[in-house]
């Protein structure tokens, strides 16, 4: 039997879509989870699939693109299905995790308590995983990921998920559990899973070598007023050799990177404010050092990334995938989505979505791709 199934469509009548997606996942599932375009009314979506899945978990989000078993795809809906064998599973909706993300602990340690993962593990990375869905727009997702962590004695308890998005829209994004929905909240799904899993992050950057310190920043509003002690967007424009009016061009191509033991984290930036201030996707610190980023090759990077994720495992069975939005709009402009849905449809039962920000253990990353597989590893 298989553990895990995905299927997507672009049909735009919400009924169909939904039965086109289902026909070929599990009956009764331990765990759905859908991935819609805002094409489709997100309370028409999470009602209908609620209604067909009244005995397993369903948890749903908005998008700003879909990723189904061939690939990226645009106003569309996507689903995967977890049958019961995949192991034990809880989820939690977390309400609004911008202002009172602390009220949901308990329910948080309940729910992994329930699933059987021991909180007080010397060997967290044994004792299972979570998939967080934060909402956008909110700048929670740090915040989200803090309490999560926070239930556990140790560190090194595995963290996967991605932030909800509404097509590039900016005004509201949504998610769902059991058919509750919510715009400021978000989703924490704890797996204790029979089978083993890996996630892997992405870069498809490398350092110019020219940095930069952060000498001021609003860390809570993501806004970093001051590089090397002077206005934000004038050394970033100056490093980049640019017109500082036309430093936004440069933002999805030249974001900055934040080296941690030799890894490079990706933070995006979001807009110029008019003090000449720059808002990120995600936050930055205080007295940080950071470099200037450039692309690598996209499709060449995919491609090892996949040879590098799939060597992990004898017997894949499925991949949760999620890429941001940034990168998606990159592999638009520059025609890829064909030569990289090649690639990514060898992968069995894939699915997932672009995203407003990607989770991966501690951390709030932008413009990465992360991927978790479920099989038997080497």
């Amino acid at each position: 039997m298989e553990l895990i199934r995905s299927n997507s469509t672009t049909h735009k009548n919400t009924a169909e879509a939904i039965n086109q997606v289902t026909s070929k996942l599990h009956t009764e599932p331990a765990l759905l989870l859908f991935f819609t375009s805002t094409i489709h009314k997100f309370e028409e979506v999470t009602a209908l699939f609620h209604e067909q899945y009244p005995n397993s978990r369903v948890v749903g989000l908005t998008t700003t693109g879909e990723i189904g078993p061939f690939g990226f795809l645009e106003n569309g809906l996507a689903a995967m299905s977890f049958s019961k064998e995949i192991g034990r599973i809880s989820t939690v909706l977390m309400e609004d995790i911008s202002k009172y993300p602390i009220f949901s602990r308990n329910d948080l340690v309940t729910a992994a308590k329930n699933t059987g993962i021991n909180l007080n593990s010397q060997s967290l990375e044994k004792e299972g995983l979570a998939i967080v869905f934060p909402n956008g727009l909110i700048a929670a997702e740090e915040k989200m990921l803090s309490i999560v962590n926070s239930i556990f004695t140790n560190e090194g308890f595995p963290v996967f998920g991605g932030t909800a998005g509404d097509d590039a829209k900016f005004i509201e994004t949504y998610v769902s559990v059991n058919g509750k929905i919510s715009s400021n909240g978000g989703v924490v799904i704890f797996m204790k899973p029979s089978v083993d899993f890996f996630m892997l992050k992405e870069n498809i950057f490398t350092s110019t070598g020219k940095s930069m310190k952060i000498t001021k920043v609003d860390i809570e509003q993501r806004i970093v007023y001051e590089l090397d002690g002077k206005k934000a967007t004038t050394v970033y424009a100056n490093l980049l050799g640019v017109k500082e009016s036309q430093l936004d061009q440069y933002f999805m191509t030249n974001p900055i990177g934040r080296r941690f033991n030799d890894e490079i984290f990706i933070a995006s930036p979001f807009q110029i404010l008019p003090n000449g201030a720059i808002q990120f996707y995600c936050q930055v610190f205080q007295d940080a050092i950071v470099e200037i980023l450039e692309p690598k090759n996209p499709f060449e990077t995919l491609q090892q990334t996949l040879q590098t994720f799939t060597s992990q495992f004898v017997q894949l069975e499925g991949v949760l995938a999620c890429n941001c939005i940034l990168r998606k709009s990159q592999f638009q402009s520059q025609c890829l989505f064909p030569d990289l849905n090649r690639e990514l449809e060898k992968l069995p039962n894939l699915g997932g979505f672009c995203s407003y920000g990607e989770q991966f253990n501690k951390s709030l990353v932008n413009q990465t791709l992360v991927l978790l597989g479920f099989g038997k590893k080497r």
